[in-house]
């Protein structure tokens, strides 16, 4: 291994452990890196945890999943956001962990995430021969900062990001029923994986998308229609077009409404109606916003030239953060998969400068401000630079995918004799 891995390494497990003193400790002195990290619900970690912990009491008392927690005195977790989820994670998540009690069950995801962690880095071991080129990839996975809010937060974005790393790893392998049934896992578990269905058009794998489908269908549209009260809540909390950029609130489109409200405050003016459709310059620019992403990810998908399955599913991962009406700073270890196996293809330095800017946190601790609501005082500069911090490297990315470079950092790996790989990516 050379010495500049080892050491690279060595300071990524250090910064792990950091993460988890900081996670364990009641200061939690990494807290102030991070807007959710400071401004939340509850005093402590765990309230998107306790989320699913609480829908899944209501599910164990038949009572509705949608209810809000912090409206109901009953509630027996100390905080909680609502749970804006599908059905099967309240039964298949929720309900299992009841067991413990709310605290003792959040102790145990964080290590069970960790736990996903290493089974990452065990897939990363097995994908390559080159131990240098594993301790950078390893790396990767160890220091990337948006995976300490995840932790605090108890989400379970993580480890759908580690179900598309197997999903590519199974594909690559020509291992096709990991590769499906790991897709079919992550969009049981946060369903934004659905958008990778246009990559399983593109291979064919119609039956795969119907497998998925029929299980969406089962553990949802029961309890939906003998629940119709939560219909409203579910639609009214994932599809609302109501978008207010709050700190913690990093996507592409939060973005634009930052810019439109700072600088263009006159932009939402209805200009004109087509029916009962209104039109203004705001909603033209979102549209555009969220079309451009889609639309070059089609035709990299289904373009006649050969097929290349990483790079659209890099571009089909990535439209999320520009579709999405809220994007939290969690989400990007969504990008954890596509730096590690894109670096391990091409060994590109460039990836590293994204990598950095995307893993590093925001500059949230110079404007942070006390109170509930710190974005209402800050200036125009210090809204664009928080709201701009994590998009640059991310459309920065999308475009380094989009040109073809990614194709032709591989094609030049293909000339040497031994790429450090023990799968053909």
């Amino acid at each position: 291994m050379r010495t500049s891995a080892r050491v690279l390494l060595i300071i990524a497990i250090a910064v792990h452990v950091v993460f988890v003193v900081s996670l364990v400790h009641p200061s939690h002195f990494l807290n102030p890196l991070f807007p959710e990290g400071v401004h939340n619900i509850g005093d402590g970690p765990g309230a998107d945890f306790f989320a699913f912990y609480q829908a899944g009491r209501y599910v164990l008392e038949g009572r509705d999943i949608y209810m809000r927690p912090m409206e109901d005195p009953d509630r027996v977790v100390p905080y909680a956001y609502f749970y804006r989820y599908l059905p099967f994670v309240a039964y298949a998540i929720g309900v299992p962990l009841n067991a413990l009690g709310p605290w003792a069950a959040y102790w145990l995801w964080v290590v069970l995430i960790e736990l996903v962690l290493l089974a990452a880095l065990w897939g990363t071991w097995r994908m390559v021969i080159d131990r240098s080129l594993f301790a950078y990839l390893a790396s990767m996975w160890l220091m990337y900062t948006p995976f300490y809010i995840e932790q605090y937060m108890g989400q379970l974005t993580f480890p759908m990001a580690v179900l598309v790393f197997f999903t590519a790893l199974g594909y690559s392998r020509g291992r096709m029923r990991a590769f499906e049934w790991n897709w079919i896992a992550s969009v049981l578990i946060k369903h934004l994986t659905i958008l990778y269905v246009p990559i399983l058009f593109k291979l064919r794998r119609y039956r795969t998308i119907a497998i998925a489908a029929a299980l969406l269908i089962v553990t949802t549209i029961p309890y939906l229609a003998f629940r119709q009260t939560g219909v409203g809540s579910f639609a009214h909390d994932n599809f609302s077009l109501t978008l207010y950029p709050y700190s913690g609130n990093l996507g592409v489109l939060a973005l634009l409404m930052t810019l439109k409200m700072r600088f263009f405050p006159q932009a939402s003016e209805i200009a004109a109606y087509i029916g009962p459709l209104k039109l203004s310059v705001t909603r033209g620019l979102v549209f555009l916003t969220m079309l451009a992403p889609v639309v070059t990810s089609l035709w990299v998908t289904f373009r006649k030239k050969p097929f290349d399955f990483l790079e659209s599913l890099g571009l089909w991962t990535m439209v999320y953060f520009f579709v999405f009406r809220e994007v939290w700073e969690y989400h990007y270890v969504l990008l954890l998969p596509l730096f590690v196996l894109y670096y391990a293809k091409t060994r590109a330095r460039v990836l590293w400068v994204i990598y950095a800017l995307a893993a590093a946190p925001t500059l949230f601790i110079l404007y942070d401000v006390p109170g509930d609501n710190p974005e209402a005082r800050w200036t125009a500069f210090q809204h664009v630079l928080n709201h701009s911090f994590k998009v640059v490297p991310l459309v920065w990315l999308f475009v380094w995918v989009a040109a073809g470079y990614l194709r032709n950092h591989a094609r030049r790996m293909e000339g040497v004799p031994r790429t450090g790989l023990s799968v053909t990516l």
